[in-house]
């Protein structure tokens, strides 16, 4: 039987091990960093959807399932390549991209048609 002074020695290491390695964990892991720019590209595509519906102009080209009219609109506002694809409540109305970027970022905006005219269509911008 070991004597009450190793015992009370052991669980002394064990402690200052288990402190010790919750210090390391804490100031010597490097920190997961969060990649900004990705959210940054989705606000500034969102922002741009925004304009372009308050002029009308988004609103009246989804209606005609006008995808590439609303990417031309788009293109003062996004820096990067994107794709617009148009869904209603069935599918979508326009061709999904083939994207070959690993780095792929996508933004919807809805909208609920015209006055009188209730068609719920989803405007997706794929960004990469």
């Amino acid at each position: 039987m070991r004597s009450k002074g190793q015992t009370r020695t052991i669980e002394a290491l064990v402690s200052i091990a288990i402190i010790s390695l919750i210090i390391f964990l804490l100031y010597f892991s490097t920190p997961v960093s969060q990649d900004i720019s990705q959210f940054n590209r989705k606000v500034e595509a969102y922002n741009a959807l925004k304009i372009l519906d308050q002029t009308g102009n988004l609103r009246y080209y989804s209606l005609q399932a006008n995808a590439t009219r609303i990417e031309e609109l788009l293109l003062p506002f996004l820096k990067t390549n994107y794709k617009i694809v148009l869904y209603n409540q069935s599918g979508n109305i326009t061709e999904i991209p083939n994207i070959d970027s690993r780095d792929v970022i996508s933004v919807s905006y809805l909208i609920s048609g015209d006055f009188g005219d209730y068609r719920p269509i989803e405007i997706r911008v794929y960004l990469w």
